[in-house]
């Protein structure tokens, strides 16, 4: 998908919140700021993809700064998802019929991105993660669980993007769920530090290899899928896939760019009107999207 309207304020203003987050320094802070609206002046247009404009600003705050903004948000974002996790566990394994179970872990996983645990001086509670897990059916504005639960009886290897960090946490519920009706799963990160999304720190933060099968990443401090950026390794195991997991608003605004090659499913919340207008429903709804193929060799 391309950039609207509504992109260029909420590009600004995420750099304008990670500046200040990465830096006290009030002269550094608006030499930043200064070299961030030159930018978007050069390449905010008609044909910019959000989540690759996104990667740059994230890349300029971090080159200016020499800060990774997000860095301890997300290790008190995993403390926290790691904390809730045995309740929300708990919610699956009393149920011994397959598909409730795997029904639950994935609405817990389109709550969890539903989750803002990357923002600062936010307090999170169980209790409001269990309001937001009983709205998570009414939220639900697509509903494909049943046929995504199909292609995994169906599947041998599943490749999931993860999203954010806190977030990969409540994911590893769905990753047993999805291993248990068979398939592989590899897990794959971010290759370096951009937004609050997960890298190989955080997976190991989380203890992620002892529930998928095998943890790789992008080779690219990249948002979503970034062919242009992501290693060979990342993009030769992207076109073999059999069937993918899609985490999140960053990896729907660039996987949207291309046809996929296999099945793609988008597992995210509609935080923002652009995204929610591409896809079709209202803002903050939970998304179950599978995309498939519309052209064959």
């Amino acid at each position: 998908m391309k950039v609207t309207l509504e992109c260029a304020h909420c590009l600004l203003e995420r750099a304008i919140n990670q500046v200040k987050l990465a830096t006290d320094d009030p002269d550094l802070r608006l030499r930043v700021v200064e070299a961030m609206t030159q930018f978007l002046g050069e390449n905010f247009n008609g044909d910019a993809v959000p989540s690759h404009i996104g990667t740059d600003r994230d890349l300029l705050v971090q080159e200016m700064t020499g800060n990774d903004p997000y860095e301890e948000l997300k290790r008190e974002s995993n403390e926290m998802a790691l904390g809730i996790l045995p309740e929300l566990q708990k919610l699956v394994d009393e149920h011994e019929d397959p598909k409730k179970r795997f029904r639950i872990a994935t609405l817990i996983t389109a709550a969890a991105n539903a989750i803002e645990f990357d923002v600062t001086g936010r307090d999170f509670s169980l209790s409001e993660l269990r309001l937001i897990l009983d709205n998570v059916e009414t939220d639900l504005a697509i509903d494909q669980v049943d046929e995504f639960m199909t292609y995994l009886e169906n599947a041998e290897e599943v490749l999931y993007l993860m999203d954010n960090a806190g977030e990969l946490v409540l994911d590893m519920i769905l990753i047993r769920e999805i291993k248990r009706l068979g398939p592989r799963v590899i897990a794959v990160v971010k290759g370096g530090p951009v937004l609050n999304d997960a890298t190989m720190i955080d997976a190991d933060e989380v203890g992620l290899s002892e529930c998928a099968d095998e943890v790789r990443d992008t080779g690219a401090s990249a948002i979503g899928v970034n062919l242009e950026r992501n290693s060979e390794e990342f993009k030769k195991l992207f076109s073999s896939a059999e069937l993918i997991v899609a985490k999140g608003m960053g990896n729907f605004e660039s996987l949207t760019e291309f046809d996929p090659s296999c099945p793609i499913v988008h597992i995210m919340r509609t935080k923002c009107n652009p995204v929610a207008e591409h896809v079709g429903v209202p803002r903050n709804k939970n998304v179950v999207l599978i995309r498939i193929p519309t052209s064959t060799d």
